[in-house]
């Protein structure tokens, strides 16, 4: 897997930490029903999740996380491990200790001490790992190049439409248009410029052709305005693009570019800021390059 590949499972992994602490607390609730049966989703689910984490951990790190699950000194200073095996042990002393000592719990293992702050530090090892993984500089130097060239559409699509002697110029009339013109372009920029199958957005609408800059990990998404297509359903495209593209582990950017030709979008500037992201997991730029 690649390094964007990579950075998405350790955020998918990130994400699952709420669930878990949840489950944890849920581990020693008051309802025994309840609590049972959190028991054993915790006990299912840390499984999982411990494996799936060593696994996507460098070296250096791993050790550091495994200790937060084994304890060294389990009979005294008990951790994760120790706890998802029996959450709702009776703490022996509890009827006999200090009032001042009853804020452990009744339960042997302290929520507190013994899975929550020893997870929240799992969750930071994993942050680490994320944070080594950041997006090469060279990605955000690829989504500088085409913002630029995308910025110069409208003059020179104004060129190719320009009648000759021989005959009528280019003409532009869809997005289908649109898209051919940019692949020709890309390729005099770029080495290996795939284009991505081509799907219908919706029936009897027009057909979705995306672009993948392989050795940049680049996407690109291509939309024209037009009578039907205006802000609002843009912007929705636009969204999904953002979730579909998470998903994919050989992107680790998305730059869009909006060709508005009759300038149907009265606020291009707000629009582009809105959507443009710097998210890690996918960062987004987005250009309405209109006539």
């Amino acid at each position: 897997m690649n390094q964007a590949g990579e950075a998405k499972r350790i955020a998918a992994l990130l994400n699952q930490t709420e669930a878990l602490a949840e489950f944890g607390r849920m581990a020693q609730g008051e309802d025994d029903s309840d609590a049972e049966r959190a028991v054993r989703q915790l006990q299912d689910r840390y499984s999982l999740w411990y494996s799936a984490s060593l696994s996507s951990l460098p070296e250096d790190l791993r050790g550091r996380f495994i200790d937060q699950f084994e304890a060294k000194h389990p009979n005294t200073s008990p951790k994760i491990k120790q706890f998802i095996a029996h959450p709702r042990k009776p703490w022996a002393l509890y009827n006999s200790v200090p009032r001042f000592m009853k804020s452990h719990g009744r339960w042997q293992h302290s929520l507190k001490q013994s899975y929550e702050e020893p997870l929240f530090e799992q969750r930071r090892l994993l942050l680490e790992a994320k944070g080594r993984l950041a997006i090469n500089p060279d990605v955000h130097d690829t989504m500088d190049q085409l913002t630029e060239l995308f910025r110069r559409l409208p003059p020179a699509l104004t060129i190719l439409e320009r009648p000759n002697r021989h005959g009528p110029g280019l003409t532009v009339s869809d997005e289908y248009d649109l898209q051919k013109i940019l692949h020709a372009v890309l390729r005099l920029h770029f080495d290996d410029v795939e284009l991505e199958e081509t799907t219908p957005r919706r029936a009897g609408g027009s057909y979705r052709i995306d672009f993948v800059l392989r050795q940049e990990q680049v996407a690109i998404e291509a939309k024209m305005t037009r009578s039907s297509l205006g802000t609002k359903e843009i912007r929705r495209q636009l969204i999904d693009d953002m979730f579909g593209y998470r998903g994919q582990a050989n992107v680790a950017a998305l730059v869009a570019v909006i060709y508005d030709p009759t300038r149907r979008i009265d606020n291009p500037a707000g629009f582009e800021r809105d959507l443009s992201t710097d998210d890690p997991e996918l960062p987004v730029r987005v250009v309405i390059a209109q006539g």
